[in-house]
């Protein structure tokens, strides 16, 4: 460019100014292309590294186990579900890892909720299953609730507790209303105060006052229909999935009935199952319900890892979950199961939980009341 300016001027005639102008411009010109040229090494570099570190997460999983833990025995519907997961996860995971379930029961799901907080390595080899309405009884400040629910992080759900209450045909509770106006208290059973069929259980006792005696200490729900088949107990709220699927002759044949679901929309397949909240007549009771019940649901069923687990790591799970829940091999098995798919991202998840400590101080403490004491 400076040549050129030389060629169109008369030597004995130069315009200083415009060779300076074109020279400034030459010089500008080369700092761009080498500015540009600075960049795009910066880029390869860059993308060089992070393609190296995709590479290194990638390869973490190969001829690894991964373990989804639960807190109830065999046969209810969190090891319904964590199975059901589990069986299609590792294929999404890349590396192919084992993935197999583990029951890690006792006190409705406490000590494997405490055990994942405090005790697991954060190496993402550990996925918990865990019981959302425990969530409660922390942010409440039950002792013993030794997890801070919102610094697990949360990988995904694939469905909500969604409650029902069941009783055996031979209890003679047959609908919602032959138990509210029952002359004696209904036997229902629970598993650990806290926990969500407790809380179903003392909603009915306490908020709405249905004539109840609640037997605590079963380990499962699987374990409070069996008493109910013996007649031990009248029935409980296992989740709808899990008894549906699990004890699917003994509904058809009515000697198991569903007489109250603890939903805010009835279940496709119940629609003529009144709701627990039909059955609140003040607006204090509405509320009770609505936070113990209804928005509890919605953080019911968390699949969740220990804090500190490797970001890159947690990002392969949610992307494995997420594509798990679309997995065609997968949703033929839900369908066959005639299960219910209701899946919760991640983030909705994580902004659910953090809600759930957004209460008033004198809530907290007519929650408390109702939920833990003896």
């Amino acid at each position: 460019m400076l040549i050129a300016a030389i060629q169109k001027k008369r030597i004995g005639n130069l315009d200083f100014k415009s060779l300076r102008q074109e020279a400034g411009k030459s010089a500008m010109g080369r700092e761009e292309i080498m500015r540009r040229s600075l960049v795009v090494v910066v880029a390869v570099v860059c993308l060089a590294l992070l393609a190296s570190a995709d590479f290194a997460s990638a390869q973490f999983y190969n001829d690894k186990t991964v373990r989804v833990t639960v807190g109830f025995s065999a046969g209810g519907g969190f090891d319904l579900w964590a199975r059901l997961v589990a069986r299609h996860l590792g294929k999404q995971i890349p590396g192919n890892p084992t993935v197999i379930v583990e029951n890690v029961t006792g006190a409705g799901g406490l000590i494997q909720t405490n055990q994942l907080f405090k005790a697991t390595k954060p190496d993402g080899l550990t996925i918990g299953h865990i019981n959302g309405g425990l969530i409660l009884g922390q942010v409440l400040g039950q002792p013993g609730y030794d997890f801070e629910p919102q610094k697990f992080i949360y990988i995904g759900a694939a469905n909500k507790e969604n409650a029902v209450f069941i009783f055996g045909k031979k209890s003679g509770i047959t609908s919602a209303e032959k138990w509210q106006t029952s002359p004696v208290p209904v036997k229902i059973g629970g598993l650990v105060p806290g926990n969500f069929v407790d809380n179903m259980d003392r909603v009915m006792k306490d908020v709405l006052g249905f004539p109840t005696h609640i037997v605590t200490g079963y380990k499962g729900t699987a374990d409070v229909l069996i008493a109910a088949d013996s007649g031990e107990l009248a029935g409980g709220p296992p989740s709808w999935d899990g008894v549906k699927v699990s004890r699917k002759s003994a509904l058809d044949a009515g000697d198991m009935i569903a007489v109250l679901q603890c939903v805010a929309k009835p279940l496709k397949e119940l629609p003529n199952v009144p709701k627990m909240i039909d059955f609140a007549k003040t607006e204090e009771q509405k509320k009770f319900v609505q936070i113990i019940v209804h928005y509890a649901n919605d953080y019911s069923r968390p699949f969740a890892v220990p804090p500190g687990t490797p970001n890159d790591r947690v990002e392969i799970l949610r992307k494995a979950f997420q594509d798990t829940m679309k997995d065609k091999e997968f949703l033929a098995e839900i369908d066959k199961m005639k299960l219910t798919l209701d899946p919760t991202s991640a983030e909705e998840l994580t902004a659910a939980v953090l809600n759930s400590a957004k209460l008033d101080q004198a809530t907290k403490a007519k929650l408390k009341d109702i939920l833990f004491k003896q």
